[in-house]
């Protein structure tokens, strides 16, 4: 199966938490960001903010930092999945993330991660203003690549030369 992981563009997020918010109630039942497995990362001084979630790294630091192999993948959508009976709440899964977006349940002790609601994401599907989009990794590299050509022909355009 090929992997799929909420692609964020940052240029569209208004920082309205709407992400967070789907997120815990899909999850929690409740509407609480502190819950979420989606963070807005606030750049107040800029005037911007970023949602942050589990990228679905090729060698996940999180699960390799595990000692009980708590973390396994889903079968049916290849996305990440918490077996909370042998989680020790450790902490080493959070020490290890290069990202910064795992977290541990403040009430069950576990680690929450992005676990892709099962193939169809809340925070994809209440972003009110498209920042959010599930992707395949062929697509989403597709996809900069040709963002990255189209703003090297407007620059080579701009300075009056032929790519």
């Amino acid at each position: 199966m090929e992997q799929r992981f909420v692609n964020v563009d940052g240029r569209l997020c208004t920082g309205c938490a709407m992400c967070e918010l789907a997120c815990s109630y899909h999850h929690e039942g409740c509407y609480s960001p502190r819950l979420s497995r989606i963070r807005l990362v606030r750049f107040e001084d800029r005037g911007f903010s970023v949602p942050a979630t589990c990228a679905y790294c090729e060698r996940p630091a999180c699960e390799e930092a595990c000692p009980t192999g708590a973390f396994e993948s889903d079968p049916a959508t290849d996305a990440a999945r918490v077996r909370e009976a042998r989680c020790i709440g450790c902490k080493e899964c959070v020490n290890a993330c290069p990202l910064g977006v795992i977290d541990l349940h403040p009430v069950h002790g576990v680690p929450m991660r992005c676990d892709l609601c099962g193939g169809d994401p809340a925070c994809v599907k209440l972003c009110p203003t498209g920042a959010l989009a599930l992707q395949f990794v062929r697509d989403a590299v597709r996809d900069k690549r040709r963002a990255v050509q189209t703003a090297r022909n407007r620059m080579a355009e701009a300075a009056g030369v032929e790519s």
